[in-house]
């Protein structure tokens, strides 16, 4: 299982009952490209259209994106040693959202929006494990592969997108620019891959297993 059937099948929860109460109680804000969105202590955030990298504070790395639904800041409330940066990959909107709001509309609503939470918090440590699988490969071709999908797909689910795929790779491993683009060239020279002005726009044929 890969990260785009995964993702379908989180789509297919019917998690969002509290859309409508945290759209009612919470400030509403819209953020352009590569904005560092800066958590203020009480208060929960929710992304209601975009996408949103995570990182370690003072490190480019992105070890992943915020999914639908995600309470942004919940971690931190609850181990404040945490210190991540929060930066948009497209134009974003954030329903902002007081601490003392979330709890009445997930603990306190009664057992359905604690399921609906419980379900979103389990999804959450899914796909990070999806993640850490995916980037700890024996090669740095078997690291590549997974992402060449996952590109495809966050680019068909997220049109705003304007990471290249070479810059994808490697702002998410440790991976060399070097050997990012020759692997690139390959795939696309053989005949793997069509890339367009650095985008990926199709996979055309089973990937090699080695490399």
């Amino acid at each position: 299982m890969d990260f785009s059937q995964l993702h379908s099948y989180y789509r297919t929860l019917k998690i969002d009952s509290h859309l409508t109460d945290i759209t009612e109680k919470g400030e509403r804000f819209v953020f352009p490209v590569s904005h560092k969105l800066e958590l203020e202590d009480g208060y929960i955030y929710f992304i209601v259209e975009g996408s949103l990298a995570i990182s370690a504070t003072g490190n480019s790395l992105i070890v992943g994106n915020a999914i639908e639904y995600m309470p942004i800041g919940l971690m931190e409330r609850y181990c404040p040693l945490l210190n991540f940066e929060y930066t948009s990959m497209t134009p974003l909107v954030v329903i902002k959202l007081a601490e003392a709001d979330f709890d009445r509309i997930f603990i306190h609503s009664g057992p359905e929006r604690v399921i609906e939470l419980t379900k979103i918090l389990i999804y959450m440590t899914i796909f990070s494990l999806d993640l850490h699988v995916e980037r700890k490969q024996l090669t740095s071709y078997q690291t590549i592969k997974p992402m060449l999908f996952r590109y495809l797909y966050r680019s068909q689910t997220h049109k705003n997108e304007r990471e290249g795929l070479a810059a994808f790779i490697i702002r998410r491993t440790n991976l060399s620019r070097t050997h990012v683009f020759r692997v690139l060239a390959d795939l696309k020279e053989g005949g793997y891959i069509t890339v367009e002005k650095g985008k990926l726009v199709s996979i055309n044929k089973t990937l090699p297993e080695e490399y």
